[in-house]
């Protein structure tokens, strides 16, 4: 999948939902996760030291090995550059340059810089294998590593109006303050305003709008779009609960790390350990994880360009990490803890996204919803500007 693919807009979409377990069984939570929390600044004054740590963790020559198909490559450029006053030259010539990719990594504290060094190695392989298959080039014509370092914006991003892709993301990610809009940026697509309005609070609390106002700075700008999906990397979604004990997801980071722990119904939702599979599910469970996954060999591709980039970084892969998600349920459709109290915390609309973007009957399972809006998964987190729905009158 490459980010100007008409699904790419639902790559982080599953970000928004925090619905009810349909089907799942278990006993009380007594399993707690043991998060870490969010990412935090690196220090001013540590970030040098973790520049060059990070150098030895990913050798430059390895980094152009894994890029070489992309790095070149006139295809990987944005439709949009002109509009945004882009170079012309490929993405891989000026925005996924190996010191931009590094200083991105060393904007926070705890990437690839817990536990030994093979789980440091490891985290910035995965990382670069999800990239891959976010916005990579594609394993046509890199079926090794999958191309990573090509697209940076999701379709054309911020001409609204021009074409159908802009409309259907207009209607996915609603301009109610940047005209730009909240399609996917960066090597992991940050999508939604509320992820850009909390990566700007943590970017820079002293002008926290900033990237939800312009969020195509992080377009312009290399080092802010790749720290985005670093931010992104360690963030735990906490869902409609705000609950910091009880996250909807944990982050990629503490999975990866194994300061997540798997709950009772986790396990009984087939996230049994920390393993990439739950990273997976993290990122894109709504597509690809699953039965009925619509995508699922996405999910296959990530594991296989996890294998050979570990394997040119010369990593060692944990005995049963390797999983593509394909025997677990998503986090939306089988959540980790009970909610409580236990009243209905979705909305129905025609799909996945229009349940997303109004206040439609509210519900916990797709019986719930009427022929017009058969589908259960909207999560009531209004936007700005938008009327506040509640499930609990």
């Amino acid at each position: 999948m490459i980010c100007n693919n008409f699904k790419g807009r639902l790559v982080l979409l599953a970000l928004a939902l925090a619905v009810l377990c349909m089907g799942c069984s278990g006993g009380d939570d007594s399993t707690t996760s043991e998060q870490g929390g969010d990412f935090t600044h690196t220090p001013t004054a540590d970030v040098t030291a973790r520049i060059e740590d990070l150098k030895l963790l990913l050798p430059e020559e390895a980094y152009d090995t894994i890029t070489e198909k992309s790095r070149d490559s006139q295809l990987c450029r944005e439709r949009n550059r002109e509009q945004l006053d882009l170079p012309d030259s490929p993405n891989g010539q000026w925005y996924y340059l190996y010191k931009n990719l590094i200083k991105g990594m060393a904007e926070w504290k705890e990437f690839a810089n817990e536990g030994d060094e093979n789980t440091r190695k490891l985290e910035i392989a995965a990382f670069l294998a999800n990239i891959a298959q976010e916005t990579g080039t594609g394993k046509q014509m890199d079926p090794t590593f999958g191309g990573p370092g090509c697209f940076i914006q999701e379709g054309d991003g911020s001409k609204w109006g021009s074409d159908e892709y802009s409309r259907d993301c207009n209607k996915l990610n609603p301009p109610t303050c940047a005209p730009a809009g909240y399609c996917g940026r960066g090597p992991h697509q940050l999508s939604w305003d509320y992820n850009y309005k909390a990566f700007g609070e943590d970017m820079d609390p002293n002008n926290k709008d900033l990237y939800f106002n312009d969020p195509d700075l992080l377009t312009k700008d290399p080092e802010i779009g790749i720290a985005g999906s670093i931010w992104f990397w360690g963030y735990a979604d906490l869902g409609s609960s705000k609950d910091p004990d009880k996250p909807f997801k944990p982050s990629a980071h503490d999975v990866l790390v194994g300061k997540w722990k798997p709950t009772d119904k986790d396990k009984a939702c087939g996230r049994t350990k920390a393993d990439f599979g739950v990273i997976i599910n993290i990122i894109n469970g709504g597509i690809e994880c699953g039965s009925g996954a619509e995508n699922p060999g996405a999910a296959e591709n990530r594991v296989k360009y996890l294998e050979e980039i570990a394997k040119e970084m010369g990593v060692t892969i944990p005995d049963g990490f390797l999983d593509d998600c394909s025997t677990q349920k998503n986090f939306a459709e089988c959540v980790s803890y009970r909610p409580t109290p236990l009243v209905p915390t979705s909305r129905c609309g025609e799909d996945w996204i229009d349940a997303n973007s109004f206040c439609g009957p509210c519900c916990t399972t797709n019986e719930d919803c009427l022929p017009e809006y058969p589908y259960c998964g909207g999560e009531l987190n209004p936007k700005p500007g938008e009327k506040t729905c509640s499930c609990e009158d």
